[in-house]
């Protein structure tokens, strides 16, 4: 598939009191990949790498605190037994789960107020476990996902032993996310810079969930303002190793995305938001960004992003 990416300028910021967001990244257990999954050039070929598995804490000035993915769970357990072979292949490691995390950092998991799960629809044998991570020590949370989870849903582990997927804990709080009919604050944008649709989360340009499918349908990215006219962006799965979008020269696997054709051309959309020198861009298993020292919660990201700016606009 060949399309045609428009683009748009990133929204300034508001001169009307414009709002940003701290955001922190949560090193959330660590996973094996075979370049096979990674690299179109790999697939046939032994390797691979041992790589992170980030979730990220957003604290907004008048929404509180919300979490962007959950990671892993603790040791891997915890998952349907469906998913027994898959954590042995992968090699999951685990000893802090995302709860731990942020208590030793001084943050009480009922305090999150909402979860954001990347998918809003599962497809095939892969639901994703290593960013779903455990919903039950956040009591108070509210669960974001998109509209597509609500079928997703009908069939759950235990109700149906086979299914990948754990039903909500007792009481669990869901939001079905629409990108072109969204509840209030939410305001949909069409198109956002060189993707498709967006979904302006609060409705002050704070928080951005962008539409990213091919790894699977349904699959977001989000941006964060984080600075005056700076961005981090969250990329998620849209790729699984940074030389897939910068230089942009390999290939993503079609071993490990629902719709080559689709995720290839969101990669495109990607390397062209990170033109931008005003964005960073970041992987949730991007291994380079800890090698690069990035910081780890509970020190936030918002100055490192300021200081890759600068770099960036003189490399």
């Amino acid at each position: 598939m060949t399309s045609m990416i428009s683009q748009t300028s990133l929204p300034q910021d508001s001169p009307a009191g414009q709002r940003y967001v701290s955001v922190y990244a949560l090193h959330a257990g660590s996973i094996f990949l075979p370049d096979s999954d990674v690299f179109e050039d790999s697939i046939g070929k032994d390797g691979g790498l041992t790589v992170p598995s980030f979730a990220f804490l957003i604290d907004h000035e008048v929404h509180g605190k919300f979490m962007f993915d959950l990671g892993l769970r603790k040791g891997g357990k915890g998952y349907p037994p469906a998913w027994d072979e898959t954590l042995i292949e992968l090699k999951v490691d685990c000893s802090k789960n995302v709860a731990d995390l942020l208590q030793e950092g001084g943050v009480q998991p009922s305090s999150i107020n909402s979860i954001i799960y990347r998918y809003s629809k599962a497809c095939g044998p892969h639901l994703h476990f290593d960013h779903v991570g455990d919903l039950t020590p956040f009591p108070h949370a509210e669960l974001i996902v998109g509209a597509d989870t609500a079928a997703l849903m009908q069939q759950t582990y235990p109700g149906d032993p086979t299914s990948l997927w754990p039903e909500w804990p007792a009481g669990q709080k869901v939001r079905y996310l629409h990108f072109g009919d969204a509840d209030a604050p939410a305001r949909p944008i069409a198109p956002f810079h060189s993707f498709a649709r967006a979904l302006d989360l609060y409705g002050d340009g704070s928080f951005y969930l962008l539409d990213a499918p091919g790894h699977l349908p349904g699959h977001l990215a989000a941006l964060a303002r984080v600075s005056p006219n700076a961005f981090i962006l969250l990329a998620g799965d849209c790729c699984h190793n940074r030389q897939c979008y910068t230089p942009g020269v390999r290939l993503v696997s079609r071993e490990n995305y629902h719709d080559i054709e689709t995720a290839r051309d969101t990669v495109e959309r990607l390397k062209r938001m990170n033109g931008e020198p005003n964005v960073v861009l970041v992987l949730a298993h991007e291994r380079e960004r800890l090698e690069d020292s990035m910081p780890l919660f509970p020190q936030r990201l918002n100055e490192w992003v300021t200081t890759e700016i600068v770099r960036k606009r003189h490399e």
